[in-house]
């Protein structure tokens, strides 16, 4: 086995022995489904649902910050555990995020609430204290964490069952290589709040052979498309009512995660070389075999995770700026 594959093989292990030990025994609940196009959300998010089947289960009731409703989690997931989505929102960067993580723990306390993956970022003390109140009046919440340095912030702050985890988009394993590469490079790097500074793109990087882009752009149609399959796939002649809402539901966000990841796929899949600050380029560059170059982001969550991991293989380097980036080119 290639050092690539025995990569993804060994985090595919720590994640089955971490959640293989959290047995789903009754109904079960997912959710804030990343509603946007950011591809590296959408691939934490099939992973977790690949987890969950290769497993023989399926969430009963799934939901995004928009559309969360009470009463229907209430009914579907009366006494069973309640997963809400990896990633790296849980801090004050990404504040509706965090404030729907503790609606859902002050809704639900006593009642089993385990976060999936994530990267811990606070700004605020103030913040920090106030999530730790929240977590120790729930008194049932387990929190996975992606990386050690959010391991000790957890574990010094919150009282509560801190596990060191993978990220879940891993669970999609090796994925096929959608287009031979045709020598040129991709700068695939953050526009967003976490972005970091690693330097401009001056005109010496201005050449024929380098493409600059983020990936948070999608077609218009994407989400019709998706609810298009959705209904062509989810509708069983036994299915009626509300069994037949959720299992749509969940569906629909299957198939617009899996669009998602698909054209970040695309996306990847022609250049020999790669250049980002994402985290999930990384990850899905490992899974394709695409030779990459990793810069951070603004609060060190690439490093942080690929130093608790070791993922660097021999297609895999690191640097601080987009120049030096470009000059490690093949």
């Amino acid at each position: 086995m290639d050092s690539r594959r025995h990569l993804i093989a060994r985090l595919q292990a720590e994640i089955n022995a971490t959640l293989s030990s959290m047995a789903l025994d009754e109904a079960f609940a997912l959710l804030d489904f990343p509603d946007h196009s950011n591809v590296g959300d959408s691939a934490i998010w099939l992973g977790e649902l690949t987890f969950f089947a290769q497993s023989g289960y399926r969430p009963s009731y799934v939901c995004s910050l928009k559309d969360v409703a009470w009463s229907s989690l209430d009914r579907a997931v009366p006494h069973g555990a309640i997963f809400i989505h990896g990633g790296g929102n849980f801090g004050d960067i990404w504040p509706r995020h965090q404030a729907f993580r503790e609606q859902v723990l002050e809704r639900y306390p006593g009642r089993k609430v385990v976060q999936l993956p994530q990267s811990i970022h606070f700004r605020s003390a103030d913040n920090i204290a106030r999530m730790a109140r929240v977590i120790a009046e729930h008194g049932r919440f387990t929190l996975l964490v992606r990386d050690r340095s959010s391991f000790d912030l957890a574990t010094r702050w919150f009282d509560c069952q801190v596990i060191l985890c993978p990220d879940m988009a891993f669970c999609l394993g090796p994925l096929p290589r959608s287009a031979k590469p045709q020598g040129k490079t991709l700068l695939l790097l953050r526009t967003d709040d976490e972005k970091a500074d690693i330097g401009s793109i001056d005109s010496r990087h201005a050449l024929a052979d380098i493409v600059h882009q983020d990936w948070l752009v999608e077609p218009r149609a994407t989400k019709l498309n998706a609810r298009y399959v959705a209904m062509s796939r989810s509708l069983g002649p036994l299915l009626t009512g509300r069994l037949q809402r959720e299992r749509l539901k969940e569906e629909y966000f299957r198939q617009l995660a899996a669009m998602r990841v698909n054209r970040g796929v695309r996306m990847l899949a022609p250049y020999a070389y790669i250049v980002s600050d994402r985290l999930h380029v990384h990850i899905l560059s490992t899974l394709l075999g695409i030779r990459h170059c990793m810069l951070d982001n603004s609060y060190g969550k690439t490093a942080r995770f690929m130093e608790t991991w070791s993922t660097m293989w021999k297609g895999v380097l690191r640097t601080d700026s987009i120049a030096s980036a470009l000059q490690l080119r093949p």
